[in-house]
């Protein structure tokens, strides 16, 4: 661990997404091999290169306040970088951020996040703009041997992307050639992987005295038994002889789908943290004889389902919470995503 990544949870109540952004300029600002290798980076989602000129951070544009500002040798805005660790999106973010672009040339908003919640945040990102009636095209991929280096999508000759701060500090620590830079750039480094770690984060007030954060977890388990009896109701999942099983980051309970397949329902805090999405969760420990999938690993499975993960031989399937409508189509929602899962589990193994 990096002295940077040591100290920030400790002496800083801000959060750490403010020191990193202001430890991201400075690397930027320092060195110009550096900043040209990050325009460089960018450029990757088919956005011109340019010579970076100004760059700036926590500057208004419009109603927002990107944390980093890019301009080209001509001062025209060129960049606009988003800070993220764990933190939700603004209200502005993206589509203000995006409308703050000049229409020419060619100009971009990238939000850097951890790896495990690119998916996630960018699914949230398009839907925003969806909602905005910002028309996105096509979304891309860049990829190599160590997965993915950025998703993007163009909108006219603007662009939005998302990638992973691995990604970025990887190849900044690459086009460094002063030693002081690159040691900055470990230290940030430091910081963003302490950031993913299971490091106990100071607590601010606001979330001590925001009870609406326990009244949502409370929430959040109490669909799970309501989920599970209309599938009962249909015929398609049995809690016989199984019961309720909670931990210290979880709340659910267990349940076969067609009195075949093993699973695990409910709140995994933990599954929440490491990939987004979603705070409820279908589990599968595919390796005993009680998830009901022989001679089949987790990892060997996960393609089957939506943005299904794999972790220490366990199969997370997400189950999605519908926001902004009333309980029952928050439940329906979770029931009809549950039968499309069971559906998946009857085809990939039929009764023979």
């Amino acid at each position: 661990m990096s002295l940077l990544g040591h100290l920030v949870p400790r002496i800083t109540s801000i959060g750490a997404e403010p020191v990193a952004t202001q430890a991201l300029a400075y690397i930027l600002s320092e060195s110009a091999e550096v900043a040209s290798a990050f325009v460089q980076f960018v450029s990757r989602t088919g956005t011109a290169s340019f010579e970076p000129g100004a760059i700036t951070a926590e500057e208004p544009h419009g109603d927002g306040i990107p944390d980093l500002t890019i301009r080209d040798k001509s001062g025209i805005v060129r960049i606009l970088v988003e800070n993220k660790f764990w933190a939700g999106l603004t209200d502005a973010q993206p589509v203000s951020y995006l409308e703050a672009l000049p229409v020419a040339p060619s100009s971009v908003v990238v939000f850097i996040v951890p790896k495990l919640r690119m998916r996630s945040l960018w699914d949230e990102l398009d839907s925003r703009c969806e909602d905005s009636a910002v028309e996105l095209g096509d979304k891309k991929l860049d990829k190599d041997g160590g997965g993915i280096n950025l998703i993007w999508a163009q909108w006219g000759n603007r662009t939005l992307a998302i990638t992973c701060w691995d990604r970025v500090l990887e190849w900044l620590e690459y086009a460094a050639n002063q030693d002081s830079i690159k040691q900055d750039i470990l230290q940030l480094r430091g910081l963003t992987e302490q950031m993913n770690t299971d490091e106990f984060l100071p607590l601010r007030e606001d979330e001590v005295t925001n009870i609406g954060v326990a009244r949502r977890l409370i929430n959040y388990s109490q669909l799970i038994e309501e989920i599970v009896n209309h599938l009962i109701a249909d015929g398609i999942a049995s809690k016989k002889g199984l019961k309720p099983t909670h931990g210290y980051t979880t709340a659910g309970r267990y349940l076969k789908l067609h009195k075949r397949f093993g699973l695990w329902l409910g709140v995994d805090l933990e599954a929440w943290r490491d990939w987004g999405i979603t705070p409820m969760w279908l589990k599968q420990h595919t390796g005993g004889s009680f998830a009901g999938v022989p001679g089949k690993t987790a990892d060997q499975n996960v393609s089957l389902f939506d943005e299904a993960q794999a972790n220490k031989g366990v199969l997370y399937i997400p189950i999605r919470l519908k926001t902004g409508v009333e309980r029952d189509d928050v439940i329906e929602d979770a029931v009809q995503q549950m039968r499309s899962i069971a559906v998946r589990f009857l085809d990939a193994w039929p009764k023979h």
